[in-house]
């Protein structure tokens, strides 16, 4: 079975937005949806604020998961965390401007669900290095 993606899709895998790591991040979050082999790490500078000044993104999954990891990380520049944990799935995917499956709507919002998943806890790598 053939599946079509538009180009919004095609776009954001095939030439992803602030994907690679962040040199210094202060959060890093990290999962995966274990039933398709999508794995995501997000990588989140903060400002004096708490808002996130610089964020990428690293990892491996199908065209749908990277465009959607692409996407989210343009989505929360500027928001606190808290502001991104209370985002919506249907945020992410109005963005990417498709109809999507059950199953593919769960590797369009990894990203987020990453993020709000209490077992992927943000570790701060500056209280790392004074450890």
């Amino acid at each position: 079975m053939a599946i079509t993606y538009n180009l919004v899709i095609m776009k954001h895998s095939r030439q992803p937005l602030n994907r690679g790591r962040l040199k210094k991040p202060d959060l890093v979050f990290s999962g995966a949806n274990y039933s398709c082999g999508d794995s995501l790490s997000i990588y989140i500078a903060l400002d004096k604020n708490k808002r996130i000044k610089k964020v990428s993104w690293d990892g491996a999954g199908c065209a749908v998961s990277l465009a959607g990891a692409s996407v989210f990380s343009e989505m929360i520049k500027g928001k606190t965390i808290s502001q991104v944990k209370k985002m919506k799935s249907d945020d992410i995917i109005k963005k990417l401007e498709i109809s999507l499956s059950p199953v593919r709507r769960k590797c369009a919002v990894l990203p987020l669900h990453i993020v709000k998943d209490e077992k992927n806890n943000a570790f701060s790598t500056m209280a790392k290095q004074s450890i």
